[in-house]
């Protein structure tokens, strides 16, 4: 089995093992809470970049106001 091949097959478990190894290398050598920290900031760019894709700076703006505009009574 050549490794795309083994990949396309195991693909989550190949991503899942591969996440654990980074985050205990992590957890070893700067803390747990600056780890959550980092996984959290990471979160968030994700997040934001995934809206800078689907429709630029207007929705991470509609995305925020929507988030802490005024609520309605």
């Amino acid at each position: 089995m050549d490794p795309v091949e083994f990949f396309q097959k195991y693909k989550w478990r190949v991503i899942g093992v591969v996440f654990a190894i980074i985050f205990t290398i992590l957890v070893f050598t700067i803390n747990f809470w600056r780890t959550l920290l980092l996984f959290v900031i990471v979160g968030i760019a994700y997040f934001i970049g995934t809206l800078m894709d689907e429709g630029g700076r207007g929705r991470v703006k509609e995305f925020f106001c929507s988030l802490f505009g005024p609520r309605g009574s």
